[in-house]
């Protein structure tokens, strides 16, 4: 039998990439409404992975195929890092990714620098577009994911995101306090059974490492309404710093500020002091 690829494919794959991309915008009205187990599903299905967190798209290499598949050879997938565990690799597929959109002309802005901090929010955004984009462009042609990036994987693991600086917002810091008394059972579940069996100490491992997956899923949820908060702070002292404030701003400000009954704001560095003590309880 012939080795040869089948002349229609070829035909098709040559056509598409002679094609420019079509531009699209997302805004909130038209960003789809997809969760973020939608999104997870569509990358999975449509790459054959089995992604479970938005954060591990953070490498690039998910964007990359997308392209890929989109206009078949136009990204060179031998080059891009699949398995990518540092910032320095995931700066390389972005800068791949960069490549195509300027041979295309697409006039998407790629936000390197916060994309590959793997937080959640910048990496969902740019993951709202990218789905718009491909629905936009793929031509409908059959395409072999595995096939196409020789059988890699993108790894589960992602770099933590950054700390980010705590707000003046008092509310801001009773989740901070929240996930780290949640790290107490993981500690006090690692001292337990240090004298039972091997089946005791694996399932107490196993579970060690279900509530430490927890508490890395809360602190980024924590993270995330942490960033909006701020976000909302700084608008609303902006605003009374150049028009004196409204009525609007002032009750905005106030909710922010408010505390409940028997709740004192801790001082800074305390949440740290509490994390410390936990970990070394």
């Amino acid at each position: 039998p012939s080795t040869k690829p089948d002349r229609t494919f070829v035909m098709l794959t040559s056509a598409a990439n002679m094609s420019m991309a079509v531009n699209v915008y997302v805004t909130p009205n038209n960003s789809g409404g997809m969760s973020r187990h939608d999104m997870l599903a569509w990358i999975n299905e449509t790459l054959q992975l089995n992604l479970s967190k938005v954060e591990q798209t953070a490498s690039g290499a998910v964007a990359c195929q997308m392209m890929d598949l989109c206009w078949p050879g136009v990204c060179a997938l031998k080059k891009v890092k699949f398995d990518a565990k540092h910032e320095h690799e995931f700066v390389s597929n972005y800068k791949i990714l960069q490549q195509i959109c300027k041979k295309k002309g697409i006039d998407q802005a790629i936000p390197v620098d916060r994309l590959i901090k793997a937080r959640f929010q910048d990496n969902f955004e740019f993951l709202q577009w990218l789905h718009r984009f491909v629905e936009t462009n793929y031509g409908g042609q059959e395409y072999d994911p595995v096939a196409r990036r020789g059988g890699a994987a993108v790894p589960a693991g992602a770099p933590a995101a950054a700390k980010p600086a705590k707000p003046a917002a008092a509310a801001a810091r009773k989740p901070a306090a929240a996930a780290a008394a949640a790290k107490r059972p993981a500690a006090a579940a690692a001292k337990v059974g240090g004298g039972g069996s091997s089946a005791e100490t694996a399932a107490l491992k196993s579970q060690v490492t279900e509530l430490k997956l927890m508490v890395d899923g809360l602190e980024k949820e924590r993270d995330f309404y942490f960033g909006k908060l701020r976000d909302v702070e700084v608008l609303c002292q902006a605003e009374q710093e150049a028009e004196g404030g409204s009525a609007t701003v002032a009750k905005i400000l106030e909710i922010l500020y408010q505390t409940e009954d028997g709740f004192e704001a801790p001082e800074e560095g305390e949440d740290d002091d509490l994390a410390s003590e936990t970990l070394d309880a």
